[in-house]
């Protein structure tokens, strides 16, 4: 038998079981009346039929017709991840009213209860203001706190970048190109990785933390060692030497070091590995090394029969004053404080601290880097641009100034080249890179899985280097293509009679003396600006 629950001149409600029943009497009563009455008197009703409703009012008198059915007085709701409880009231004000709230709030804690809810409960929003029908997060856990990667330092190798100045009478050419370090020397270091700290849901159960990643610590057994302490892996150096990086690996590779002068104590030097003179080159004497190398006495070299590195750059503190005798071949760059009467013979670019005087250079670039700086005499033969403050001088000197250009087309259509594969070369070491991670995580590797291992780091050792070696490249094929047209001589300041300039086999002689000109080829002819 149906319960009456409510009735006015217009309708009546009633409930029979979980169901609630709508009949109107007369017309004249509005939707918008009985709206209201609903969500004031009935937020319990759950509306499963507006049609019902809309009938009785329209069609009146009509019914009994079923318009709802009896839903939770609390709901109570958990997210997925069990951090956040959500409780939505179904109740009539009265029972919403501070005076009335102690029954509802152990409903609610019941409630809560039954849902497993047990940790967290914001007990703030029971005693505050509450509503029918507004969702209230009324319970949150605490998060997992994952734990952090292992934190990797590594000595730092800057790009060579001299620097020139003048201190009252002395110009000053500063340039470290060698990193050299003593033995038992810090190379580097990597903290442990953190657990991370446990977390608990609304529902009281622990939420593990994702632990953090023992990352990789790269380097040459043979030249570098390790030492745990403290939580810290610190790599610190076999023996004297320079650093370098295979990859990521780091290494300490042979330096032989000259305390004095390479002279007839020592003979001539043909060394493989870095070679690092902390005097001179005396005359009819030659140095030559693979890697890199640095004469580092303060008044220079005079005429030394050769001086040379196979790969690498040269760096000179002081100078050479060859003689016409002295020959310099370098396979990168060579940095020098100033050049007199000898011949450079370099693939990358030479920087001339201060002056080149009848010097013959074949290089990419010349570049003389004072502000005063000055090409006096000689041949200069390079391939992009050659620059200084001043070229020739008052007494006009003959100076010939030859640039062999560049397609400017090709050179795009090279870096474009280039930079596809460095993308692609990036791409590959990041899946290497992955593939090394899950490797190296595992403390138990099978033979086979300890070659496949050990095969995937050499391959990301080269692709590192080559990747290095595209980067290069790249900057240096930006860095050509600033150059104004196809081949370039700047004069900063100014260019002096008996000047001969020659680019991409075109000629102008200089007759009078010009203030801040650039020569460039384009269009099939020399153009000054």
């Amino acid at each position: 038998m149906a319960l009456l629950l409510y009735k006015n001149e217009y309708i009546e409600i009633s409930r029979e079981g979980g169901y609630f029943y709508i009949r109107s009497t007369t017309k004249g009563y509005s939707l918008e009346s009985l709206s209201k009455l609903l969500q004031d008197s009935f937020p319990h009703v759950k509306i499963t039929s507006f049609s019902a409703i809309r009938d009785a009012i329209t069609r009146a008198p009509y019914g009994p017709v079923i318009f709802g059915q009896e839903r939770e007085r609390i709901v109570i709701t958990v997210s997925s991840d069990e951090l956040r409880a959500y409780m939505t009231l179904y109740v009539p004000d009265n029972e919403l009213a501070p005076a009335n709230r102690m029954t509802l709030v152990k409903e609610i804690l019941e409630a809560l209860n039954n849902a497993g809810v047990v940790y967290g409960i914001k007990t703030d929003i029971l005693a505050g203001n509450l509503m029918s029908g507004t969702e209230y997060l009324i319970a949150e856990g605490t998060p997992a706190v994952n734990g952090t990667d292992s934190e990797i330092k590594l000595y730092e190798i800057e790009t060579p970048k001299p620097k020139v100045y003048e201190s009252g009478k002395v110009n000053h050419y500063e340039l470290n190109l060698i990193h050299r370090v003593e033995k038992g020397d810090w190379l580097g270091e990597r903290k442990d990785p953190t657990p991370g700290i446990p977390g608990k849901s609304v529902r009281g159960n622990l939420i593990h933390p994702i632990p953090g990643r023992l990352l990789p610590l790269l380097y040459d057994r043979t030249s570098v060692y390790e030492e745990y302490r403290d939580g810290v892996t610190y790599l610190y150096a076999k023996k004297t030497g320079a650093v370098y990086y295979k990859g990521d690996a780091i290494g300490v590779y042979d330096v032989l070091e000259i305390k004095g002068d390479i002279d007839y104590s020592t003979g001539n030097v043909d060394f493989d590995g870095y070679l690092s003179v902390k005097g001179t080159v005396e005359d009819n004497f030659s140095a030559v090394s693979s890697k890199e190398m640095e004469i580092l006495g303060e008044y220079g070299v005079g005429s030394a029969a050769e001086i040379g590195s196979k790969d690498g750059s040269v760096y000179i503190r002081g100078g050479i004053a060859g003689k016409g005798k002295t020959v310099l071949r370098c396979k990168k760059n060579l940095y020098v404080k100033y050049l007199s009467d000898l011949t450079v013979e370099c693939e990358g670019n030479v920087y001339v601290g201060f002056y080149c005087i009848n010097a013959n250079i074949r290089a990419k670039q010349v570049i003389v880097e004072a502000p005063r700086g000055r090409i006096i005499g000689g041949m200069i033969d390079a391939e992009i641009r050659v620059s200084a403050a001043e070229i020739g001088n008052v007494a006009e000197s003959r100076t010939v100034i030859r640039v062999r250009g560049f397609d400017r087309n090709k050179l795009r259509t090279e870096l474009d080249e280039k930079t596809a594969r460095l993308k692609n070369a990036r791409q590959r070491l990041t899946e290497l890179g992955q593939h090394i991670r899950v490797y190296s995580c595992s403390s138990d590797l099978s033979e086979e899985q300890r070659r496949n291992y050990e095969v995937l780091r050499n391959e990301y050792a080269d692709l590192k280097d080559e990747i290095k070696d595209l980067e290069y490249d790249i900057k240096n094929l930006v860095d050509d293509l600033k150059t104004p047209g196809e081949g370039a001589v700047i004069a900063r300041n100014r260019v002096y009679p008996k000047v001969r300039i020659e680019i991409k086999g075109m000629v102008e002689e200089i007759t009078n003396e010009m203030l801040m000109p650039t020569f460039f080829f384009k269009d099939g002819a020399i153009k000054t600006k």
